[in-house]
């Protein structure tokens, strides 16, 4: 895959699950049919490949890298698995201990004991 075909395959994606997210009802267009829902996108497959829908992958962060892979493969494989990550409200959402100490009133912890003017 091109640096090209997967920017446009992950736009295409983002874009997807952003409107699924949005609209309950294009989630139950997805459902029903997964094929003609991606081609919409602009995301077509061969014929002869299935499509799997995964929803609310068990609380783990959605890995791009394995979306896009499984595009990539879904030809040779007769297989596309679509991932689908549960839109957590904002008030469920957690930051890790790592994300926490990064996160300083939005600027780069590493200025954070000074005035923002000095470090910009």
């Amino acid at each position: 895959m091109t640096p090209v075909d997967r920017a446009v395959f992950v736009a295409a994606y983002s874009r997807l699950v952003a409107d699924v997210w949005a609209d309950p009802e294009k989630g139950r267009a997805l459902d029903r049919n997964p094929r003609d829902f991606l081609a919409r996108y602009g995301l077509r497959l061969p014929e002869g490949v299935r499509v799997r829908v995964v929803r609310d992958t068990g609380g783990t962060d959605p890995d791009l890298e394995v979306q896009v892979e499984s595009w990539e493969q879904a030809a040779a494989t007769g297989a596309f698995v679509l991932f689908v990550p549960s839109l957590l409200p904002l008030s469920e959402a957690e930051l890790a201990e790592d994300e926490l100490d990064s996160v300083v009133a939005g600027l780069d912890p590493s200025c954070a004991c000074c005035c923002p003017c000095c470090c910009t």
